[in-house]
């Protein structure tokens, strides 16, 4: 019936039953058996399917040979002709797998059809997956080319182990996702937590995770001993912090700074390399400094005051970064009152409390749009991408005390420490609380993570929802 009105352009308007006065007299009228139009009709359709399909006459009759040959689709054919079987344990086993495409299975002209899709014997199916492939497009793209114009049970599945087998696709494939962020803990009191970094090739930074107070001074050279000399400097003034983050560059890294760390008594934290948002703060701060700089040299005025008139704003509707560092408003070239300048506690459970509130609406603002990804292992062979961009393969040795770093082995030899995001895992990935993440900053930090949850727990915790919200209910289907 399809078929045959095809031509026409139907409007379809229901009218209750009460609202007939008189009955239809064609829907009483019987109709013959057997309508040849329709036949006809069909005839047409298949024909005008294969001759408009993006094939080769050439290639259509390798599939038509190869289709003739093969024991398997030519037990299809005879079944489509017979017809197919109540159940599907009543059918043959050769075809089986094609049983719940059985209404859209045809044959025309020695072809096997899926609707509109030719359906490929086993024969040709390697040489259609290297055609399929040719462009080394990724999963997705290639299925989508492949799904437009041809059919075989487990197709997908064959696509998608092809393309992660290529050396070339797996060598130029994208980054992977944004993971969720999960922030570093706000201290309690000031200066407890620090970050500090290096730029301009002449200047470190030391910041403060709770005030956001900086120090900036500037080094004779980078050497370990340089910045050591100039972190000296700025604990004797503000005191030792309980924790120090950093990147992961030579001078933080050497064993110079690990005796330093110990000697003055406080936690030394590294970031994985090639991942600065996993020392946010201290990039950001950097910024904040450049900007100052530039800004004065070219206004042609003392960059101490930016600073010092920085450190007199208040942030985030909060006191200034002077204020809770120091509880005391710092004398400029602007008019204070003696009042003004007296020293006044700051509440930090306040500070604290409105430095949380806004790290948790950045994280879940930051996290909409991320995924993520399960843990490696030790031992586990996985690709890792190099500063190009490109991808080569490596195995894990050991996962590092910082969330989502790993030391791993290249195959030349060679040990690395990369960032969770740098790795491509060749296991499912596991749904999993975040490990850690950046704010505004970018920071990192430890967490608990939270097993999947089966299909048979979900009847006990409830409906499943998304994040945002919105319940998961199960598909009903009809049994027709």
């Amino acid at each position: 019936m399809m078929l045959a009105l095809q031509k026409y352009s139907i409007t379809l308007i229901h009218k209750p039953g009460k609202e007939i006065p008189v009955a239809n007299t064609l829907s009483r009228k019987s109709m013959d058996d057997e309508d040849s139009s329709l036949s006809e009709a069909m005839e047409t359709q298949i024909h005008t399917v294969i001759s408009a399909a993006p094939v080769s006459a050439d290639r259509m009759n390798d599939i038509r040979t190869a289709t003739t040959q093969e024991e398997q689709l030519s037990t299809l054919k005879q079944v489509i002709w017979s017809g197919w079987p109540e159940t599907r344990k009543k059918c043959h086993p050769h075809v089986s797998e094609y049983w719940n495409h059985r209404d859209e299975i045809t044959e025309a002209d020695g072809i096997l059809l899926k609707g509109e899709k030719i359906i490929i014997p086993h024969s040709l199916r390697p040489h259609m997956l290297r055609c399929i492939h040719t462009g080394h497009f990724g999963v997705e793209k290639s299925k989508h080319r492949a799904r437009d114009v041809m059919f075989w049970p487990g197709m997908s599945q064959q696509i998608e182990d092809m393309v992660k087998q290529c050396d070339i696709c797996q060598t130029h494939r994208s980054a992977n996702t944004k993971e969720p962020m999960l922030s570093h803990e706000i201290p309690e009191n000031p200066w407890e937590t620090v970050g500090t970094d290096l730029f301009s090739e002449n200047y470190i930074v030391i910041c403060d995770y709770l005030s956001r107070y900086f120090e900036v001074e500037r080094l004779t050279n980078v050497t370990t001993t340089a910045v050591i000399h100039r972190m000296k400097a700025v604990f004797a003034r503000h005191g030792i912090p309980k924790k120090v983050i950093s990147d992961n560059g030579p001078c933080y890294r050497s064993h110079e700074f690990k005796q330093f760390a110990d000697s003055w008594g406080f936690q030394h934290v590294t970031s994985s390399p090639h991942y600065p948002q996993s020392n946010g703060l201290a990039e950001k701060t950097v910024q904040t400094a450049k900007q100052i700089f530039t800004k004065a040299k070219e206004d042609k005025r003392d960059p101490y005051l930016s600073l010092l008139e920085y450190r007199n704003t208040p942030v985030d509707g909060l006191k200034s970064p002077a204020e809770i560092l120091m509880s005391r408003r710092l004398r400029s070239i602007l008019p204070n009152t003696t009042q003004q300048l007296r020293p006044q506690v700051t509440p930090q459970d306040t500070v604290q409390a409105r430095r949380q509130s806004c790290q948790q609406r950045q994280k879940e603002h930051y996290s909409r749009s991320t995924k993520p990804l399960s843990p490696l292992h030790a031992g586990a062979p996985i690709p890792f991408q190099q500063g190009d961009g490109t991808w080569k393969p490596a195995t894990v040795i050991q996962p590092v005390e910082t969330p989502r770093s790993y030391h791993i082995r290249a195959g030349d030899g060679q040990t690395f420490r990369c960032n969770r995001c740098h790795h491509i895992s060749n296991h499912t990935p596991v749904i999993q609380q975040p490990e850690i993440s950046e704010d505004d900053a970018g920071r990192d930090t430890k967490n608990d993570q939270q097993q999947p949850v089966s299909v048979s727990d979900q009847d006990h915790f409830g409906p499943y929802r998304t994040r945002y919200g919105r319940v998961i209910k199960p598909r009903k289907a009809f049994d027709l």
